[in-house]
């Protein structure tokens, strides 16, 4: 990859990259191995119209994240508006107003599992 190219933006990761040739469908990016040529990463995805797609000509593709054929596909260049960050960011504002993501680890026991439960139907 040379630094003097366009930059794209990996829409899983937000890699940066810089590439010296056109990508090919089955590309990955390096950092979270995410299909490259994908909906997602062209700049005419946008999930608010019609098959999620400004091109009016492009097939309508199934699996947005996967590698695929479309004949329209154009990287989204680090800078154009990306669709998908707004969606992060209106999941970070509610997250943050309703006191952020609670995640706890699987019980690794049956008997824990049990207690979890129980705890979380206990009469006050």
């Amino acid at each position: 990859m040379a630094s003097d190219g366009p930059r794209y933006k990996c829409y899983n990761c937000g890699e940066e990259l810089v590439f010296e040739v056109k990508i090919g469908r089955r590309d990955m990016c390096p950092n979270c191995f995410a299909y490259l040529h994908c909906c997602y990463n062209c700049k005419f995805y946008n999930p608010d119209v019609h098959n999620q797609c400004t091109e009016n000509q492009g097939e309508f593709i199934r699996d947005r994240a996967e590698g695929n054929f479309c004949l329209y596909f154009t990287f989204r260049e680090v800078g154009e508006e990306d669709p998908l960050d707004e969606a992060r960011k209106a999941k970070e504002k509610l997250e943050a107003m309703f006191g952020g993501k609670k995640t706890s680890e699987a019980p690794k026991t049956p008997e824990e599992a049990k207690a979890r439960l129980e705890a979380l139907f206990k009469k006050k």
